[in-house]
């Protein structure tokens, strides 16, 4: 039987982590019948027997066959684990030729781990070969599951640790260790220790909110490779937070308020055909990678290509509080524990609406062995309540004008206090739009102060603000990079800045106005938004291709974000170069995949996109991939506290000149 993710344990595994749930691994039975590609059935689950795509997500079985080939080769052990096992995808140009009914040639990327090593591996899935192994010297991989929860129990031994617990009053049954990446400041042990910090937590009488009572001036670091706890800090004269803020109904003394539901009463404008998720005129593939979580591939409108493949690709959240206990604190949540594996259950009528239909995914376990995720992709139509488009007629009293419906395809992980609900959204007016919304909780340090008229408090709230009485969520940031790979209207596509510029009118009573300069970018790199500091506006445009009145298909790049505000010196920023700027373009190349390198645990920051621009490619005329930065500044407020409303940032892809007219207006009533 397949390994099940189970909801609802207060003994929650957390790195940046926190996952609802645990994997069970008691039963592994090889002989696992395939019920899956990209979905699995089940009782709300669109069910798709086997391999029908190139593009679709390795299977149960290929997941067995995949660790069976190792075994064969002699390169697999009790000892092995993976921290990734992914589809290694055919060419593009295999992709777009291939019709349905063709071969699908089918093949694994594998990074392993034997001890303190760590190997590369590609699996011949349909040859049954292994086409290479080798060890990557000198890196970090991924972390495990079953790495967490070593270091979240190996404190129990250090007495140092215990002693001072004990000596607070706190009960050590009641203390959960949550294990945290380390990050990297130039220290000479990165290379050859596989370090996680331990932060406490006293989550005695808790439901929900196992953040709420963090124990300050305790902390521990783990050598994985050793098992061991090399380093201890304690320190006195501390803040602490004792008060329980769980936010379940009965805690928080709910409101009752009349249910407003979402149906779709004359069933669903969607549907699955031949691996593709087909609505109105919009087509698509549908993936969950352990890594980079919801991948969408082929989008295309009316026939008319618009991206080869979009996916969170890195996700970078520094913390703004220098403390020993909280600098190293500069999370790489995709490259480092990864979007797919924490994938959590979504419910119906709260994650999603009620008439979401419900997907199951599989993802390999640390030994490799399927593990099935129930229920964590959401795919729904909603009507947003706001005209799609509309007039009324004054002259003739005639109003015409259509609902707007969008489709839309949701995961959430749960990258510990955070979770973050990802959704790729398509609009029958031609737009693609990614939104992003945090919810969840901030990360807390305890405080002295329990109001700003405390004498401590001013020190205290240097680094974020006071939440709740003795407790101070600490400013931060949340960076995502997505990787945009735009194939607007055909492979090859330019960029240009569309320029705000300024003009004066001479010889007239109108002074002023502006028209648009086209600004072609040639050569790879960041994309400033202006010239000469005026708005602009970013498009990817085919000159290979007009509309019917002879101007060249494109699709905008709208959005605006926050950008990080690091010292490019400081050792988080160099990991997360990327992260200073919002837009980057470079030519394709399928294996410029990370922006902050493969293995950007305890890395240096050396590889990754400034490493790829560095060449100085050009990207006119050819196969193109937007890196966009989508990332706010999180000021903490106490009405993020005990649960953060969720904020929501989105990134548009809007059709300009790819239609001679408005795609929607054809929409019936």
């Amino acid at each position: 039987m397949n390994h099940r993710l189970k909801r609802g344990s207060i003994a929650l595994i957390i790195s940046t982590a926190l996952i609802a749930g645990c994997l069970d691994t008691d039963n592994q039975d090889p002989s696992v019948s395939d019920a899956s590609s990209d979905f699995v059935g089940g009782d709300d689950a669109v069910t798709t027997p086997d391999v029908v795509h190139p593009l679709d997500a390795l299977t149960q079985t290929e997941l067995i066959r995949v660790i069976a080939i190792l075994k064969e080769n002699d390169r697999y052990d009790d000892s092995t684990r993976f921290p990734e096992i992914t589809l290694s995808e055919p060419s593009k140009t295999f992709v777009y030729a291939w019709k349905v009914g063709d071969a699908i040639p089918r093949a694994a990327n594998v990074v392993g781990r034997q001890g303190p090593m760590t190997f590369e591996a590609v699996v011949d899935l349909s040859n049954g070969t292994l086409l290479d192994w080798q060890q990557v010297k000198d890196v970090q991989s991924a972390l495990l599951l079953e790495e967490w929860m070593a270091a979240g129990s190996l404190w129990k031994t250090n007495k140092t640790i215990t002693d001072e617990l004990e000596r607070r009053g706190y009960d050590l049954e009641n203390i959960f260790v949550a294990p945290l990446s380390t990050g990297y400041f130039g220290a000479d042990e990165a290379r050859d220790k596989r370090l996680l910090k331990l932060w406490f937590l006293d989550i005695k009488d808790t439901k929900y909110n196992a953040f709420a009572k963090p124990i300050n001036g305790i902390s521990g670091t783990v050598d994985l490779n050793q098992q061991q706890i090399i380093d201890v800090l304690i320190e006195s004269d501390v803040g602490r937070n004792d008060i329980i803020y769980d936010y379940d109904a009965l805690s928080t003394q709910a409101r009752q308020m009349k249910k407003v539901t979402m149906q779709s009463a004359e069933g669903n404008n969607f549907s699955f055909e031949d691996g593709l998720i087909k609505w109105d005129k919009w087509q698509f593939h549908f993936r969950l990678d352990k890594r980079f979580g919801a991948m969408v591939s082929l989008a295309a409108f009316d026939g008319q290509s618009v991206a080869y493949q979009i996916s969170a690709n890195e996700m970078f959240v520094p913390y703004m509080s220098p403390e020993e206990e909280w600098k190293y604190r500069s999370f790489m949540d995709i490259g480092e524990y990864g979007f797919g594996l924490l994938s959590s259950q979504l419910e119906l009528g709260t994650d999603v609406p009620g008439n979401a239909t419900l997907l199951n995914a599989v993802i390999p376990a640390d030994n490799g062995t399927p593990a099935l995720y129930e229920n964590v992709i959401g795919v729904f139509e909603r009507n947003t309540g706001r005209p799609m488009w509309r007039h009324a007629e004054m002259i003739n009293g005639t109003h015409e004008g259509r609902a707007e419906v969008e489709l839309v395809v949701r995961t959430i992980p749960v990258v510990g206090n955070y979770d973050y609900v990802v959704d790729y959204v398509f609009s029958a007016k031609g737009l693609l739009k990614i939104e992003v919304g945090a919810t969840g909780m901030d990360a807390v340090k305890a405080a002295k102060s329990r109001t700003m008229m405390d004498a401590t408090a001013a020190a205290e709230t240097k680094v974020g603000s006071l939440v709740a009485p003795n407790l101070v969520g600490v400013n931060h940031d949340h960076f995502i990079s997505f990787r945009i790979d735009m194939d607007v209207a055909g492979v090859n596509n330019s960029f240009v800045t569309d320029e705000i510029a300024p003009v004066r009118y001479p010889n007239n009573n109108r002074l002023s106005g502006w028209e648009v300069v086209e600004h072609p970018t040639s050569v790879e790199g960041a994309v400033t938004r202006s010239h000469q500091l005026h708005d602009g506006i970013w498009r990817v445009v085919n000159k290979n291709v007009t509309n019917k009145l002879g101007q060249h298909k494109s699709y905008q790049i709208l959005g605006h974000t926050h950008l990080s505000k690091l010292d490019a010196e400081d050792f988080p920023q160099k990991r997360a170069a990327w992260s200073a700027e919002q837009l980057w373009v470079t030519p394709h190349n399928p294996t410029e995949l990370y922006p902050s390198g493969k293995y950007p645990n305890q890395s240096e920051g050396t590889e990754g996109i400034m490493q790829w621009v560095g060449q100085q490619r050009s990207v006119d005329n050819t196969d193109l991939v937007m890196w966009y930065t989508m990332g706010f500044h999180h000021v903490t407020l106490p009405e993020d506290w005990p649960i953060l409303a969720t904020m929501w940032h989105t990134v548009t892809l809007r059709p300009a000149f790819s239609y001679e007219r408005n795609p929607s207006v054809d929409i019936a009533r």
